[in-house]
């Protein structure tokens, strides 16, 4: 009896301890573009849904123009791998026929949207706030991100030549901002994703 009781014990350590890896994992710092005051009002309702959906999620987006930490990896010449943390923020959302002038004036041989479908054009701001290197650098660039229908599918990429297209090179410190671009389906409540050497796509809402 005593073995078997023993045994339980074991085995309720080893659950605890790998959900606690699972929460770790699924935690990433976020820096909120509301007041203090609008905070407090939260429910603890909501707190208890955000502890259960990790923000940053398909599930649960990060907030139009509030700032994630994300872990990435830089890699030198001979493949080793530094560890590195990079803010990112949603700063505009440009769509329709407004973001259709902006493209057809920076190059005429731009296509016009399909039919059914607008242009959206995606301000995002990358900070490389911490990195375990400062003689290697990170390309953070429109290829980094995705935009997904609301759906759930991953649109396919137009090209289209942009103003400010985000691409850019970062070390230690560094920032980037510009836009990113690409067709979605007129009204659509679309969401874009950035992947991360995390593991995990990180969504945002874009509006």
């Amino acid at each position: 009896m005593k073995k078997i009781s023993m045994l339980c014990s074991m085995l309720l350590l080893v659950i605890l301890a790998a959900c606690g890896d699972i929460d770790e994992k699924n935690t990433r710092e976020v820096k909120s573009n509301r007041d203090v005051a609008s905070e407090s009002q939260d429910t603890a309702q909501e707190e208890v849904e955000e502890k259960e959906k990790p923000i940053g999620t398909r599930s649960n987006p990060l907030p139009f123009g509030d700032t994630i930490t994300v872990k990435e990896n830089i890699y030198d010449d001979s493949f080793n791998s530094y560890a590195s943390l990079v803010e990112i923020t949603i700063l505009e959302t440009i769509r329709g026929e407004e973001a259709w002038t902006i493209i057809q004036n920076e190059n005429q041989f731009n296509d016009p949207a399909d039919e059914g479908f607008e242009y959206a054009l995606v301000k995002v701001k990358g900070f490389l706030k911490e990195s375990e290197t400062e003689d290697d650098s990170l390309y953070f660039s429109s290829m980094n991100f995705n935009f997904v229908s609301n759906e759930g599918e991953v649109y396919d990429w137009a090209s289209a030549v942009i103003p400010n297209e985000l691409s850019k090179e970062l070390f230690n410190g560094g920032t980037a901002e510009g836009y990113i671009v690409n067709q979605v389906k007129i009204g659509d409540d679309f969401k874009v994703s950035y992947d991360s050497s995390e593991g995990s796509p990180v969504f945002f809402l874009v509006q």
